[in-house]
């Protein structure tokens, strides 16, 4: 019934925790699909130990170059081969009843929806101490598009998601050579065609790694890459007149012309109207983001 797509780099330290999570889940109709970015620790010594023990269905793959997550999970959902496919990331753990309660979402869920307008479900997340991270949401078994989710609430914080394996593989996660792009672009482009069922309950548990924290210590040029192709990715399809409306895409139109500073790709940029429009509004903010900076 699942698909659980785990990319890794160098991470053999946690990724016990996904392989512990998934030999104790109450549910055991599933394939873990581990994508190794090239790494250059002992994972596939590691991973190789797991699957002589025939515990549960694995299908290891090793790149061999290092492409970054977003390639990762692209390379793993061409080998998913059941209906529902969750992302666990190499250092996450979630708990025994995940699939179990996932299963029972999923059937819950009317035919014509499930099939139709159901994306994914998504459920909250919780720390290493047990609180949750970020927003809940407003509602329990809450049915949403884009527009009520990001545009009216913007829910803030960690979010974990069970996917219908058809609709993610169709869109696949934008990629890029130069950065990685933010996943929530990706769910947002989704999230315009399909609705998505949020269900306040914790299954994912976050850790913040030692190594996670190096990783996110980017230079300027590194953080406008990101910017960049945020910009671009959230902006591209939208008319001038949402950009100007809603102060999610202002935000993404100020970050977009501002990274242009230091970054550019002429293979992905924005029309001269959208370029023209995002210039106008990072004039027009500049003065109060640099005032909130003082205060």
């Amino acid at each position: 019934m699942f698909n659980i797509i785990t990319p890794t780099y160098n991470r053999k330290h946690t990724l016990n925790r996904v392989y512990e999570s998934l030999i104790n889940q109450d549910f055991k109709d599933f394939n873990w699909i581990i994508v190794d970015d090239c790494s250059t620790d002992d994972t596939t010594e590691l991973v190789n130990s797991w699957i002589e023990t025939n515990s549960i269905t694995i299908k290891y793959f090793k790149l061999e170059r290092n492409q970054g997550k977003s390639a990762a999970v692209n390379y793993g959902l061409l080998y998913c081969d059941q209906p529902y496919t969750i992302i666990a990331d190499s250092d996450d753990s979630f708990s025994a009843h995940t699939l179990s309660d996932l299963k029972e979402i999923w059937e819950s869920i009317p035919a014509n929806k499930n099939n139709k307008t159901v994306a994914s479900i998504w459920t909250l997340t919780k720390n290493e101490s047990g609180e949750i991270v970020g927003d809940t949401f407003p509602e329990d078994s809450w049915l949403v598009g884009f527009e009520e989710r990001v545009l009216k609430h913007n829910i803030e914080g960690e979010k974990w998601a069970c996917w219908r394996t058809s609709i993610l593989a169709n869109q696949k996660m934008y990629t890029s050579e130069a950065c990685h792009i933010q996943e929530s672009h990706t769910w947002n482009a989704i999230n315009k065609n399909y609705d998505f069922l949020c269900v306040n309950i914790a299954h994912r548990c976050y850790f913040s790694s030692e190594d996670g924290l190096i990783a996110s210590k980017k230079s300027r040029k590194d953080l406008a890459m990101v910017y960049y192709y945020g910009g671009y990715y959230g902006l591209k399809d939208v008319p001038v007149s949402e950009i100007i409306k809603h102060k999610f895409y202002r935000n993404l139109a100020f970050d977009y012309f501002k990274s242009r500073l230091l970054f550019s790709d002429k293979k992905h940029k924005l029309s001269f109207l959208k370029s023209i429009t995002s210039g106008l509004i990072f004039l027009i903010m500049s003065p109060k983001r640099l005032i909130k900076k003082v205060i």
